[in-house]
């Protein structure tokens, strides 16, 4: 009966997050967590969850994959701290796991040989060079991280076609990337949430931060709206709605 319970969570991260963490998980989450897609890309509003659940998939690989390497990347140290601490964080609340040969603060090897590294990213992607055959990459912020440092990640995963690279962030501009892989690439598991489709942020709440932060940036970190800059006439989503042949042709008469 266990193995059979440890062969479903093997098999749905999200119902293994569910049961031992309790997460009420919205349904991108979800999906997410139980894509076999080995390409995703995350377009979720700030405090979305994107690197909550990022975190768990790692998690769920370390243990359910032994002798698996997971890389969490970000653009700065302090944010690999935290995403790391919420990877450790999860560990606690679990009843039982595997024990750890080796623990610091950005890295930890479990006695069944999977490891988890968080790492900055840096300009040059240097710091991330070395590794090799990796299950996951997560590089959060992405949108942030540079072209130098996603160049430097892709190559890692020549030997290993299982590997999944997950990217997690807001947009910052119609550059890099992330904006090129979500405005151009086909093959990606896409996932667009908008902050006012979470149950968790009021609108009033909403009504606050435009007000505050200007429509241009709302747009960015509520919206998923990768905006040229505040003197652009056009949205991008203005543009493609101008090219969508789905909306009818409305006749003005002689014209």
């Amino acid at each position: 009966m266990q193995f059979n319970k440890d062969l479903a969570h093997a098999l749905s991260p999200s119902a293994w997050a569910k049961e031992y963490f309790g997460l009420d998980l919205d349904p991108w989450q979800i999906q997410m967590l139980d894509s076999p897609s080995r390409r995703v890309i995350l377009n979720i509003h700030r405090q979305g969850g994107k690197s909550t659940m990022s975190s768990l998939a790692v998690l769920h690989t370390a243990l359910f994959r032994p002798n698996s390497l997971s890389l969490i990347i970000a653009p700065a140290l302090r944010q690999s701290q935290e995403n790391f601490k919420k990877v450790r964080w999860f560990i606690d609340q679990l009843p039982s796991c595997p024990s750890f040969d080796e623990s610091t603060k950005l890295s930890l090897q479990f006695d069944n040989g999977s490891r988890i590294l968080s790492l900055p990213g840096g300009s040059e992607g240097a710091t991330i060079r070395g590794f090799s055959r990796p299950d996951v990459i997560v590089e959060d912020e992405a949108s942030r991280c540079s072209d130098e440092l996603y160049q430097a990640l892709r190559p890692m995963m020549a030997t290993n076609p299982h590997c999944k690279l997950i990217l997690c962030s807001t947009p910052w501009g119609q550059r890099g990337h992330f904006y090129k892989i979500w405005a151009k690439e086909s093959d990606w598991l896409k996932l667009r949430v908008v902050a006012s489709e979470c149950k968790r942020i009021t609108q009033s709440f909403l009504n606050e931060e435009k007000k505050a932060l200007g429509p241009w940036v709302f747009s960015q970190e509520y919206e998923g709206e990768f905006v040229g800059d505040e003197s652009q006439l056009f949205t991008l989503a203005m543009v493609k709605r101008a090219h969508d042949t789905t909306i009818p042709i409305v006749s003005l008469g002689g014209f």
